[in-house]
């Protein structure tokens, strides 16, 4: 009788030999093609002798599917290898955890990895988010969706693509529903769940920021009131709101609850005012302030305000829609981009862009000027990065040059975050989601753009494994 050989439990297999598993999960191509083909087989042959091999479907699960072919870390194999015991779990966290990155959603509803181009062909839907839905923001990995019927009546949801969980916001439904073609929904933010509190910023003047709390109800400033319209930017620390004006005044904005367990805003309290300089916008002023708005250059950034020519045409356009703005109240809120002129370059156009990010606890403004090239056929490049602490105790914005406490910062207009940089994701960097850049603050360097797509249609969303 053939002696039987014992092999060692699936425990003892060495971490490199797993390593070069993991590696070729769900992946068809590489450098090496033959180097995949070989660990693919090996994977194949390992998957055969485990448990629940017999399962044939365990490709064809919904997101997990398209996971797989887009290489995510949650794919149904990678699932299945974290299953076999807590050895491989702790190797595929450990292996796995520095290439997880963000994905980037377009408001269609499809998808990038940050590696991708912009290019159409590279996009797919995620695939259980509604043909009549658009993602107007997003929290971690749930989706802020907007779904429209045939009379463009707008209903709202929160969504988890990764779980396929929806929860409804009726009250959001209720309060925003009926809405012209120039109302827009800036940012969504949840404190925590979207059964807590929901924040939105929107640019109508009359509720530019709504808390929502699900099957509670809903709360609406007064209209037209300061400190609301001023606020370009929101950001949560911990149960607080925090929201940032073109001016550069910090203000925050402390969450309660009424008898009913409705939110409202009890405490405004401005933490940093803006510098004292001529402004060609409104500002939030106190009574003692001089009330005079003049038209001058952006702080030390020595550009002219862009203040484009018109034809009759479209300047009568411009009187509809204005008019339309006034009935609403829509599109009657500064957005976080205003738009300059370099007189060395007067054909193209500079944006300057404000966003407010908590960090560790901290809150970070993120100051950057985006150049927009006159040929068509030229991306987009980021021109300056600039980041400020705020310190509320000296009344300021300290500038922030050397580093992020080993953190990276990944910023969208409609949903920034900072993480911990581990592995493969550079340390102390700001990864910016329209033209794919990444600038490292403590070197002042900034890579190449690969991609352009549109900063208002953009935002990064982060699987479960990258909320740390």
């Amino acid at each position: 009788m053939a002696s039987s050989v014992l092999l060692p439990p699936w425990s003892e297999i060495p971490r490199e030999i797993l390593g070069l598993v993991i590696d070729r999960l769900g992946s068809g191509a590489g450098p090496d093609h033959r180097t995949t083909r070989r660990f693919s087989a090996v994977w194949s042959k390992i998957f055969g002798l485990l448990p629940f091999a017999a399962t044939k479907d365990y490709h064809h699960r919904g997101f997990q599917d398209v996971c797989r072919a887009r290489q995510s870390a949650l794919s149904a194999d990678c699932a299945r290898f974290r299953a076999v015991c807590r050895s491989w779990c702790s190797a595929m966290r450990q292996h796995m955890a520095p290439r997880l990155l963000p994905w980037i959603i377009i408001s269609n509803g499809s998808f990038l990895t940050p590696s991708d181009s912009a290019s159409a062909n590279s996009r797919c839907r995620l695939p259980t988010v509604p043909e009549k839905a658009r993602c107007i923001g997003s929290t971690d990995d749930w989706l802020a969706l907007d779904c429209t019927d045939t009379e463009d009546m707008h209903t709202y949801f929160m969504h988890n693509p990764f779980s396929d969980m929806t929860v409804p916001l009726p009250e959001l439904t209720e309060a925003i529903g009926n809405v012209s073609k120039l109302f827009q929904v800036r940012k969504v933010l949840m404190r925590s769940t979207p059964l807590d509190i929901v924040a939105l910023l929107t640019n109508n003047h009359n509720y530019p920021i709504i808390l929502v709390r699900p099957g509670k109800g809903v709360w609406l400033p007064e209209p037209k009131t300061a400190p609301f319209i001023y606020i370009i930017d929101i950001a949560f620390v911990s149960d607080k709101l925090y929201g940032i004006t073109q001016a550069e005044d910090l203000v925050s904005l402390t969450i309660d609850f009424d008898n009913d367990g409705i939110p409202k805003i009890s405490i405004i309290e401005r933490l940093i005012k803006h510098p004292p300089r001529s402004y060609h916008f409104n500002v939030w002023r106190d009574d003692n302030d001089d009330n005079g708005d003049n038209f001058e250059t952006v702080g030390d950034y020595g550009f002219e305000y862009s203040i484009e020519e018109q034809t009759e045409e479209e300047y009568q356009k411009d009187c509809d829609l204005d008019v339309l703005r006034h009935e609403t109240g829509d599109d009657m809120i500064l957005e976080c981009t205003t738009y300059l002129k370099d007189n060395e370059v007067p054909y193209e156009t500079i944006s300057l862009i404000w966003h407010l990010v908590e960090s560790r606890g901290k809150l970070l403004m993120v100051k950057r000027l985006l150049q927009w090239p006159l040929d068509m056929n030229t991306m987009k490049y980021t021109r300056k990065v600039e980041v400020f602490e705020a310190c509320a105790s000296k009344d300021a914005w300290a500038p922030v040059s050397h580093g992020l406490c080993g953190q990276a910062l990944f910023i969208s207009r409609l949903f920034s975050k900072s993480i911990s940089a581990y592995g493969d994701l550079e340390s102390d960097t700001i990864q910016f989601v329209d033209t794919g850049e990444m600038f490292n603050i403590k070197s002042q360097t900034m890579s190449p753009s690969p991609r352009d797509i549109h900063h208002r249609q953009s935002m990064w969303m982060f699987s479960p494994g990258l909320m740390v």
